[in-house]
């Protein structure tokens, strides 16, 4: 079985390829320009959310068929054509990671159904063959981690740095951290209680240290 290896990657600044139509593509361009890759569009024909893209020069579109050289410098590519199998070669021989939309045979990657939360983010993959089941438990999450782990990462976000500087040793700091994400701090601000739970985890704070 073909475990596929988990990583959330950094698309910063890399160019991406994106050809083909289908039900799922503009949505994969948003995803891209989300993850403030450079995102290129290789097809005769855009749908409207892609077009405004274009349009407000967030992408760049080419309005024509693929062609071999629209992979040249690319780090991924996403295709959605008639050419899935062609393109997936190409990529391979070039060493460019390629996903071929509902086409697991020709994907180097997949993409999970994603849940966020500001800084939390939870991937559900299963390797690209039922994506309904992962859609189903992203449902399922979504009814159970809220926004309160976006606002109780942000709290441990902002004291990072100082539990790093005031807490060297590694056992202790690590026994910090789960008494900090074991307590009620996370309750508090489900039930808007920010305060309080702010303070909380002040007081958990200067007793660790």
């Amino acid at each position: 079985m073909n475990f596929r290896y988990p990583i959330f990657l950094d698309l910063s600044g890399k160019k991406c390829l994106v050809a083909g139509e289908g039900p799922e593509i503009a949505f994969k361009v948003q995803a891209l320009v989300a993850a403030q890759a450079k995102v290129r569009y290789v097809n005769p024909h855009a749908e409207p959310a892609i077009e405004t893209l274009a349009a407000t020069g967030l992408i760049h579109w080419d309005a024509r068929e693929f062609e071999p050289a629209d992979l040249d410098d690319a780090f991924l590519v996403i295709t959605d054509s008639a050419d899935n199998a062609r393109i997936f070669e190409m990529a391979e021989q070039r060493g460019i990671l390629c996903n071929a939309v509902d086409d697991p045979e020709h994907c180097r990657f997949s993409f999970g159904s994603v849940h966020r939360q500001g800084d939390l983010t939870i991937a559900i993959s299963t390797n690209g063959w039922a994506p309904a089941v992962a859609v189903r438990l992203k449902e399922r999450l979504q009814r159970e981690i809220g926004p309160e782990y976006a606002e109780f990462i942000e709290i441990l976000k902002q004291l990072r740095p100082e539990v790093t500087a005031r807490v060297s040793d590694f056992q202790r700091r690590r026994e910090l951290w789960y008494r900090l994400v074991d307590s009620e701090a996370l309750a508090m601000l489900s039930a808007g209680r920010f305060d309080d739970a702010a303070e909380l985890v002040r007081q958990l704070m200067e007793g660790g240290t």
